[in-house]
């Protein structure tokens, strides 16, 4: 009899604790069992893995964007250099003084170039050697030319006697043979330039033929 009263005391408490939920760390704290347990461990330790995952990819995000905050800290200060450069450009181009209006110049060919005459030689009729007269003239217009450093353009002309062709030679020959004394006058030979002219133009010297037979000599600017 006793123990059909426990028995049923038993069955009773069972069926009490069944009636409320059940907390396997929890009450009711009559009925436990080591699957119970086990289950309640079960719990806690997933849900510590679960929270120690969600703190490690948080972290994560926290240290990429971190790292994208970085990044974009760094462009900034870049852009702020490039910025504060081109602000101190414009300023000092600001600051600058206009500068005055050069004056136009008229020069000849299609370098522009700009000529100053420094002397003239003549020749006799049909030669192209340098006369004594002339010799002196040719000193001092070396010692101009070697002071001044510049270009020499040396020009030879000839009258209008003869042909074309051979005037155009007459002419070049005279003008190489200044150019030669010139040389020798310790004019830098690198900065002699060379031209003639033929019998066309033997009219822009003057209409006296002992005038037109000449060579002509410039500094080049």
């Amino acid at each position: 009899m006793k123990k059909s009263l426990l028995a049923l005391s038993l069955l009773g408490g069972v069926v009490f604790a069944q009636d409320k939920p059940l907390d396997p760390c929890g009450s009711p704290k009559e009925v436990f069992s080591k699957y119970l347990l086990d289950q309640c461990y079960k719990g806690y330790f997933d849900a510590i893995m679960e929270a120690k995952k969600n703190a490690d990819e948080a972290i994560k995000l926290a240290r990429e964007a971190n790292n994208k905050v970085g990044d974009l800290e760094k462009r900034v200060s870049s852009l702020e250099k490039t910025a504060d450069d081109h602000e101190r450009r414009i300023r000092a181009l600001e600051g600058r003084k206009p500068e005055a209006p050069q004056p136009k110049t008229e020069g000849v060919g299609p370098y522009k170039w700009q000529l100053e005459e420094v002397g003239t030689v003549h020749f006799d009729f049909n030669k192209f050697n340098i006369k004594k007269s002339e010799a002196k003239k040719l000193d001092e217009i070396a010692g101009k030319i070697r002071e001044s450093g510049k270009e020499v353009l040396v020009v030879g002309f000839a009258d209008k006697r003869g042909t074309s062709n051979y005037n155009f030679n007459l002419s070049m020959w005279r003008a190489q043979m200044t150019a030669s004394y010139l040389a020798k006058k310790g004019v830098d030979i690198g900065k002699i330039r060379v031209a003639a002219y033929g019998k066309e133009v033997a009219d822009l010297l003057g209409k006296d033929f002992k005038a037109q037979r000449a060579v002509k000599i410039f500094l080049v600017y």
